[in-house]
């Protein structure tokens, strides 16, 4: 194990620092750690040009933790779906307490869509059936109510068998999705067929809606469809699936961590709503410090505003973009507005494809692991290491 000395306290030079107090411990590990009874982890997952983010609550007295998956991506060539999978399996998560899509594109619910170019689903066990193979329940059904290109599942037969449970599914509802699109009406057959569907896209949805995480850590709905927890009213402007991303602060002891799907605060062809400097001035005037973020959508330039990065000052970055991605993910100018913001750390799961030469400056703070991220926190202190571990030459 490689340890990093302790980090100075960060940019102790600016008057308005909310972080002078927290000293960061930022390890690098090259193998899996044992996690403390009392710790929160965040994986993030290296699904490629998408998102899916694993929150595992402080193991309770019964040995259990509250799991939630906010995004579960997907993209062709990678089957995100497959990789979210046999993350969850590694881990031994047989149940998710919370099922969290932030919105509608496809490489942040398409994990959860079957067959065809969307793969595998991560609801389905390794046998890629409903339950099991055959009628389960015995209504005279055989694992899909309907088959290609619907894939609609018999929902007497879901979560049955090696299936992943879903207790509760996550997102802005149907009546705002997208029409037409076969992954999100895949996504819609599998979230309505098992578990607590919970619909987030007002004013009072997002004022009240929070998942305790056990031990004393939350995580706590900051955005939705324009609306913004405290605020009188909604966003303008929302017109497009990104800038309706519901957004989520994740909270334990002194430690903050936030991630907001493809949450977007600058300008960019039809999009224009400046919904992250509202999460934000929300987030600020809760009495939160944002120590991680989880960088919207992937490091695009129409993301990571400067209103926004220096209201939330957080100390680490982690972006989640594919190899080879067609979009240019993370962008060179996003990069630049985060180390200016004073981020110590960018962490990126994947190269991504920066357009340009990186600047050196901005590389001094640079790492690119090629591998999950992993942030555990005791609420006092934090980590950051990768699940990749090597077998040593015999």
């Amino acid at each position: 194990m490689w340890m990093l000395n302790p980090l100075h306290p960060l940019r102790s030079d600016n008057p308005v620092n909310r972080h002078l107090p927290l000293m960061i411990y930022l390890m690098l590990v090259l193998c899996s750690v044992e996690t403390s009874a009392n710790e929160l982890e965040i994986v993030n997952i290296r699904v490629g040009q998408g998102d899916a983010t694993l929150i595992q609550g402080p193991t309770q007295s019964d040995g259990s933790r509250v799991n939630v998956l906010f995004d579960a991506g997907d993209i062709p060539d990678r089957d995100g779906g497959n990789i979210i999978r046999t993350v969850l399996w590694k881990r031994g998560v047989t149940t998710l307490d919370y099922l969290i899509i932030s919105h509608d594109d496809a490489d942040h619910l398409g994990g959860i869509a079957f067959g065809g170019v969307h793969g595998t689903s991560i609801l389905l066990g390794f046998n890629n059936v409903p339950g099991d193979s055959g009628d389960d329940d015995g209504n005279g059904i055989e694992d899909w109510v309907t088959g290609a290109p619907e894939f609609t599942p018999d929902p007497g037969e879901m979560g049955l068998d090696d299936d992943l449970n879903v207790l509760h599914f996550v997102d802005y509802g149907d009546a705002i999705m997208r029409t037409g699109v076969q992954a999100i009406e895949k996504y819609q057959r599998f979230a309505n067929s098992m578990g607590q569907r919970i619909t987030i896209n007002d004013q009072a949805s997002v004022d009240s809606f929070e998942i305790d995480l056990g031990g004393g850590a939350r995580m706590i709905c900051f955005a939705a469809n324009g609306f913004v927890r405290g605020r009188s009213s909604r966003v303008a402007n929302i017109n497009t699936p990104n800038e309706r991303s519901l957004s989520f602060l994740i909270t334990y002891g002194d430690f903050d961590f936030l991630l907001s799907g493809d949450l977007i605060g600058r300008s960019a062809g039809s999009e224009n709503a400046r919904v992250e400097e509202a999460v934000g001035n929300s987030v600020v005037d809760a009495g939160f410090n944002v120590d991680v973020l989880h960088v919207n959508h992937h490091g695009a330039d129409n993301a990571s505003s400067v209103a926004f990065l220096e209201l939330i000052q957080p100390n680490i970055a982690v972006i989640s973009a594919g190899n080879h991605n067609t979009h240019e993910h993370p962008d060179k100018e996003a990069l630049r507005r985060l180390v200016d913001a004073g981020v110590d750390r960018i962490i990126q799961t994947a190269w991504g494809t920066t357009e340009d030469e990186i600047p050196l400056d901005v590389r001094d703070h640079h790492a690119v692991w090629q591998q999950d991220v992993i942030v555990r926190s005791d609420g006092d202190h934090y980590w950051i290491e990768t699940s990749r571990r090597w077998k040593a030459k015999e």
